[in-house]
């Protein structure tokens, strides 16, 4: 007997866990998607044919997030999920040709990402404080975003194997867990070896964590969000994020002259197109400095 679309849906998400190693959120993500496409054109129960995957149906159901209020981004991300999803049923046999381009392309203009600005930035590192292991492991936390541009999932994985403290660097695991070495500075080294000397023998071995909570483990993404709030909120006011302490990085070290190839292997990017993003706001800052610095405009 054929299997129904449902259970196709099924196999792919664990190809996405298994073979494929993508992260548990990008699962989450392909998981909604597709459990509103099959939901919303009732098509669970359905075997995979040429009369039910049309384009006609695709145009619908994105039509209709539309409706939804869905923004282009969200919108343009479950176009894609269809048609990841369809390459996979040709892969697999399930249907006779790749219908992935009878999914509709969906543009929008991508949005700028938002950063610190540096003056932000060194007002909330130099109110710091570095008295208590504690306080030590939340210096280290902020620093290690903005020193590296590391991603949240990288900073929460990080063990003390990962830091070389002779060349000054820190092993980072991106997405998909490939590696990448990323330089610290003499800040973020020094005040990983405050916080290294802090710690009992038995918590700084190969293995173990960087950033741990009072119970001894590990420190959650949730629980970094909450200790970088806070600490900005208190130091310039504000909301903050970890994402946005990774654009910090890659927009300062734009203005400040970095070459684009170089910055792309520092945050981890597979294609430079998505570290060309920054170069808009790095132009954008530019510009300002242009405007204001040039008598010629103001003549």
């Amino acid at each position: 007997m054929e299997q129904a679309l449902a259970q196709w849906a099924h196999v792919f998400l664990e190809d996405l866990t298994g073979a494929r190693r993508c992260s548990p959120h990008t699962v989450q993500a392909y998981r909604r998607d597709l459990e509103r496409f099959l939901q919303t054109q009732r098509l669970g129960g359905s075997a995979p044919a040429d009369r039910v995957l049309t384009t006609r149906r695709f145009q619908d159901f994105l039509a209709s997030l539309a409706v939804d209020g869905l923004a282009n981004r969200s919108i343009a991300r479950a176009a894609a999920s269809l048609r990841s999803f369809m390459g996979f049923l040709y892969r697999r046999g399930a249907i006779p040709h790749d219908w992935s381009d009878r999914v509709p392309s969906v543009k929008f203009a991508p949005s700028l990402p938002r950063f610190v600005g540096e003056s932000q930035m060194r007002e909330w590192l130099e109110s710091l404080p570095g008295r208590t292991h504690w306080e030590l492991r939340d210096r280290c936390l902020v620093v290690i975003l903005y020193a590296t541009g590391a991603r949240l999932s990288e900073l929460v994985g990080l063990n003390w194997g990962d830091f070389d403290s002779e060349s000054r660097a820190l092993r980072l695991f991106g997405k998909r867990s490939r590696e990448r070495v990323v330089p610290t500075g003499e800040y973020l080294a020094n005040s990983l070896l405050e916080l290294k000397a802090q710690s009992p023998e038995a918590a700084f071995g190969e293995k173990k964590p960087i950033l741990i909570n009072r119970r001894g483990g590990r420190l959650t993404g949730r629980s970094v969000a909450r200790i970088l709030q806070r600490s900005f909120a208190a130091a310039v006011g504000g909301g903050v994020s970890p994402h946005r302490l990774r654009h910090s990085f890659a927009t300062h070290m734009l203005d400040h002259g970095a070459d684009l190839m170089a910055l792309k292997e520092l945050l981890g990017h597979q294609d430079a197109a998505t570290t060309q993003i920054y170069t808009h706001t790095s132009l954008e800052h530019l510009s300002r400095v242009y405007r204001e610095a040039f008598p010629g405009d103001r003549a």
